[in-house]
């Protein structure tokens, strides 16, 4: 943080000090709200090591394997991979099935679909490019349903994937 953000950092909490002082029943909001955060955090960590118990000898094979021959192998790894490292407990990753409903059964958000579909996408060097025009645009439901927007979508010309050349640079 820059030397300005110190008195900027300070000024905020001491207004809200005074603002606890002045109305005390903000205090218990803040605890009520900042417990309830919490509550939820260990109930989406419990439910994650039992749906990863559940699972736990499952791998990318039996995956592939739920898809047709026809479909692009580089796009199931990058779904199923992308997938299970974003929903991963305790660093392993969570294997995804198929007909895992992104939402419902995986608590995907679909705001963090989208961004997980832009990591997807490097990965399987397919454009995103007029993806509002893919028919199932606003319709993935389910892994499945992911893997399928990807097929729709073009390839990327000249770059054959796994190997670098995506306007967007790996993460770590």
């Amino acid at each position: 943080m820059r030397w300005w953000g110190w008195p900027i950092l300070a000024a905020m909490f001491s207004g809200l000090a005074y603002w606890v002082y002045r109305q005390p029943y903000v205090l218990f909001f803040l605890l009520l709200v900042g417990m309830l955060g919490y509550l939820q955090l260990v109930l989406k960590e419990r439910w994650q090591r039992r749906l990863a118990m559940t699972r736990q000898s499952e791998t990318i094979c039996e995956f592939a394997r739920s898809f047709d021959r026809r479909t692009d192998t580089w796009i199931i790894r990058a779904v199923y991979e992308e997938l299970a490292r974003f929903l991963a407990v305790e660093g392993r990753p969570l294997p995804v099935r198929r007909k895992d409903r992104c939402e419902k059964d995986l608590r995907i958000d679909p705001e963090d679909l989208d961004d997980l579909g832009l990591d997807i996408a490097y990965r399987a060097r397919r454009s995103m490019d007029h993806s509002d025009k893919n028919p199932l645009y606003g319709k993935v439901k389910t892994v499945a349903d992911v893997v399928t927007f990807f097929e729709h979508q073009p390839k990327l010309q000249g770059v054959e994937p796994g190997t670098a050349g995506n306007r967007r640079t790996p993460r770590a």
